[in-house]
């Protein structure tokens, strides 16, 4: 039986994102979540801010946001630390996401600040990160929101569940890039408009239906598309209010992602401060608000389905804290969102699942 999970949790760390983080954070966690215990605070790099395990496994990758950076890091097996391996240029101001190809060989950087998207070689061997295979700059019209759309502000990379694609929601252009992607080299082939001042800000796909769903973070809104596997193309079907109709405040919309059998949809709210769900309608993908929970703490920048445990993670940048709520086949928990740790600005967290073996005292 697995004996729980290494968890990596990226931050923020400085004074202009009026940060506490300090690096990226190692902790051993038990199976259900509830149990955290510290092993190693890697000082790196400004904003460590979002982290992605490579295909392998093996190596953790961190992109360095307000800056122009990424970083690779070898994670020891047996013990869970880590040990920076290599550092490049991200290719643009302020990376804000990345995504491993089928290959393992290359990663994809949207950089929000510059407007542009960049694959970086990868060794998967050595956890070498590399030359710039890639880069292209998005073309489009701004949107209507005059600070928030003032040029291309990419947010998101992610590839549809066959790797055919890779899809860049950008939050600056109302717009969703569809990308081929081959041998690190990106190629448009469409661009989809959505709602004028939308914001689509992260793409997430059904694991067995041609659906795909869309947070916009600026309406706090999330769009339902059916996904054509064979073009790429993205249809509108349907868009939804991401926040109960009683709540009156501002919002932005954060993180969405499916559960993993496919029948609700989870979006984060910052300012709300909320966790959403959205029930799937089997046989047509619409969507029903169906349930909307406080997410137990403030700003909740970023959450992860651990289907494992059958529980979301979640962090919230503004509080300083990791929480997680339980998850079932009609939704969250209505106990809500429990206290984990407490650790500076966390904006992103990822696990890697131990088996069969103990962790010593680090």
């Amino acid at each position: 039986m697995p004996s729980g999970f290494f968890a990596y949790v990226g931050c923020y760390t400085t004074p202009e994102r009026h940060a506490r983080g300090n690096g990226i954070n190692v902790y051993h966690v038990n199976e259900t979540l509830t149990t955290w215990r510290h092993l190693q605070t890697m000082p790196t790099l400004d904003n460590p801010s979002f982290l992605s395990l490579d295909r392998g496994g093996n190596y953790i990758c961190a992109i360095h946001g307000d800056r122009n950076y990424i970083s690779s890091y070898a994670i020891d097996p047996r013990m869970g630390l880590i040990e920076q391996i290599s550092g490049v240029e991200s290719g643009g101001q302020n990376p804000v996401h990345l995504a491993f190809d089928i290959t393992n060989r290359f990663i994809v950087v949207p950089n929000y600040a510059e407007g542009t998207v960049t694959s970086i070689a990868f060794d998967a061997t050595t956890g070498t990160l590399g030359a710039i295979a890639s880069s292209e700059k998005l073309p489009g019209e701004r949107g209507p929101h005059r600070i928030e759309q003032n040029c291309a502000h990419p947010h998101g990379v992610t590839f549809d569940p066959a790797e055919r694609f890779l899809y860049v929601p950008d939050k600056g252009l109302d717009r969703i890039f569809v990308f081929r992607f081959h041998e690190g080299r990106l190629r448009l082939i469409n661009s989809i408009p959505t709602r004028e001042g939308a914001g689509p800000r992260h793409i997430a796909f059904h694991p067995a239906k041609p659906y795909a769903y869309v947070i916009n973070e600026l309406d706090c809104t999330v769009t339902f598309y059916r996904h054509d596997r064979e073009t790429g193309e993205l249809i509108p079907r349907q868009t939804v209010l991401a926040l109960p109709d009683c709540y009156t405040g501002n919002g932005r919309g954060a993180e969405i992602a499916l559960s993993p059998d496919g029948t609700f949809v989870i979006a984060s709210l910052r300012g709300a401060d909320m966790l959403s769900v959205l029930c799937i309608d089997e046989e047509t993908g619409m969507l029903r608000l169906d349930q909307s929970i406080g997410s137990g703490g403030r700003t909740p920048r970023f959450f992860s389905v651990v289907a494992s445990a059958s529980a979301v993670l979640v962090a919230h940048e503004a509080s300083d804290t990791i929480g997680h709520v339980a998850s079932t086949r009609q939704g969250l928990a209505v106990a809500g969102v429990q206290h984990c740790v407490d650790v500076g600005s966390p904006s992103s967290i990822v696990l890697k699942p131990l088996a069969n073996q103990s962790v010593e005292n680090a």
